[in-house]
């Protein structure tokens, strides 16, 4: 279960500008630390007290950066600072970059891009704040894909470093290492952040933005953990060490120690909003304080915009065996998140607590309970998930059931052992889907179909293939996922003005699908329509045909 949440964080330092009075840009530069730490409040209480005290334009607009810093941006207050500093300054460049960085927020990339551009080309590409606040804006919104655009940010950092010659800020590579990490290119990302490792006044930001690095890095743990150390050793109070720390023991599953993460880190950055409430609701599940995990979802519920709360609550109300209301969490889950992305541990805890509700249902609600929690747990199985003993609950539920791992034969094994060698062998995913198919191993097949799905999404036999794998598992399809493959078989392959030989008899298999599933509803006008559609591909189906004959 991934819960590990992939961003840097705000790790951003913002440069002050030579500010007239020594006093003011002690103030500033002391803002900007407390942002550049998640101390959010005290970075608010300095930016407010220096506009109240100078109301300058450069202090409304490190007022307005904070209200766009924080882990939810308030585009209304930034865009009044940003127009308050503009209002004393017509021609303030950061308080334009300001509300340049505001409609990159809402989407109008385009346009933001040529304020940009025309704030850094009337500056003729020399002044190194105003390219660095460039950069940086291209990059503060990771949790937006829309609003961010890296190679921008790379573009703007290289003109600054290029433009600066002595090269002696530590941000400069920061903000470079940054814009890479987002790129998921960790080796520049290390080795800008070893650059500002050499020249930085405060050691301990680089040595934990290396550590976390590493940390995401499988087999990197002891270099993870050295520098960790060393930026503890450097500055014990510098709070994202202890963030990105808790990210890393939550990844290879030292839980104690990410909750003492967690805490330390909130008690040094003051920061406990509703994103870090549900980091700790997270880890207190780890740790099994079920009931803590409960109290921290309920209070921040409506502040939590993630959907993974549903799928944390659904967990946790397994523990405490409440699994008629775990079933509506997790099912609210499934239905935000989309097929394509769901982990092998969605399908496992949606088994789990089918399986626990099998007992108490009765008649064909039991049936059909039974079979999904099979179908989902053998699911959880192949996508090598471990999160509960599915092999366990499974002979539970039926003592003697074949599951994936009892049926199997020399040519499964064989091909099995191919895509364990190279999961991108999609020549060996077709193979294995068509052996466990014709082996009678259908919940088998449905996993190396949906794997050869995700390799090529754009392949329409793979839909058709777990279609009829779903259907031999369960004719009825109660769950309507064999309805769901044929019909995004039929509508990639109905629109091409000519069908392939396979094309057709695909083509049949899922409109006689159709037709069958309509005859039982009592649809004889549907499933007319669907026996034309087969016939009309092929003439012959004797399925097709013994349907005709009944609805006459």
């Amino acid at each position: 279960m991934n819960y590990i949440k992939k961003e840097i964080g705000a790790t951003f330092v913002i440069s002050a500008m030579m500010l007239p009075g020594f006093l003011n840009a002690q103030s500033i530069q002391e803002g900007i630390k407390y942002l550049g730490s998640d101390q959010y409040s005290k970075a608010k209480n300095t930016f407010e007290k220096l506009v109240v005290q100078s109301p300058s334009a450069n202090n409304y607009y490190y007022l307005g950066a904070y209200y766009l810093t924080i882990s939810k941006p308030d585009i209304e207050l930034a865009s009044q600072n940003f127009n308050k500093g503009l209002a004393l300054d017509s021609k303030s460049d950061f308080n334009r970059i300001g509300l340049a960085t505001i409609k990159l927020y809402q989407g109008n990339k385009s346009e933001a891009n040529a304020d940009f551009e025309s704030i850094a080309k009337g500056s003729k590409y020399r002044n190194a704040d105003i390219l660095y606040q460039i950069a940086k804006a291209y990059q503060l919104f990771n949790n937006k894909p829309e609003s961010t655009d890296y190679d921008k940010s790379i573009e703007y950092a290289q003109r600054l470093l290029d433009l600066v010659k002595n090269k002696d800020k530590s941000e400069y590579y920061i903000l470079l290492g940054n814009a890479y990490f987002e790129k998921k290119d960790p080796g520049k990302a290390v080795s800008n952040y070893t650059k500002a490792l050499g020249i930085a006044e405060d050691k301990s930001i680089p040595y934990a933005l290396i550590g976390n690095i590493w940390g995401r890095t499988n087999g990197q743990a002891k270099l993870a953990a050295e520098n960790f150390n060393k930026a503890i050793e450097t500055n014990p109070n510098y709070p994202l060490t202890y963030k990105y720390l808790y990210n890393f023991n939550v990844k290879i599953g030292n839980y104690n120690d990410a909750f003492n993460n967690l805490q330390k880190y909130i008690s040094l950055s003051e920061n406990n909003d509703s994103g870090t409430q549900f980091e700790m609701a997270k880890v207190s599940y780890f740790v099994k304080d079920y009931a803590k995990s409960l109290d921290i979802l309920a209070k921040n519920w409506d502040d939590i915009s993630d959907p993974l709360k549903y799928k944390l609550k659904a967990l946790d109300l397994i523990e405490n065996s409440d699994f008629s209301e775990a079933y509506k969490n997790l099912n609210q889950y499934l239905q935000i998140i989309p097929e394509t992305k769901r982990e092998g541990s969605d399908y496992g805890v949606l088994g789990k607590i089918q399986s626990s509700l099998v007992n108490k249902a009765i008649g064909q609600e039991k049936e059909n309970l039974r079979k999904a929690a099979i179908f989902n747990l053998t699911k959880a199985i192949s996508n090598g998930d471990k999160t509960y003993d599915y092999q366990s609950i499974l002979l539970l539920l039926q003592p003697g059931i074949k599951t994936e791992a009892s049926i199997t034969n020399s040519k499964i094994e064989a091909l099995k052992k191919s895509v364990a060698a190279d999961a991108n062998d999609t020549t060996s995913w077709y193979k294995l889907a068509s052996e466990q198919y014709e082996a009678k191993d259908y919940l088998g097949s449905v996993a190396s179909w949906d794997q050869l799905i995700s390799l090529i999404p754009t392949w329409e036999v793979a839909y058709a293939g777990k279609g009829m794998a779903l259907y031999a598992y369960d004719y009825n399809d109660k769950n309507g996922l064999a309805a769901q493959s044929f019909q995004k078989y039929i509508e990639m392959v109905e629109p091409k003005k000519e069908h392939s030989a396979n094309e057709k008899a695909y083509l049949a298999i899922a409109y006689t699908f159709f037709a069958y599933q309509a005859y039982h509803e009592g649809n004889k006008e549907k499933a007319e329509s669907y026996l034309t559609k087969t016939l009309s591909v092929d003439p012959q189906n004797s399925d097709a045909l013994n349907l005709q004959k009944l609805l006459q």
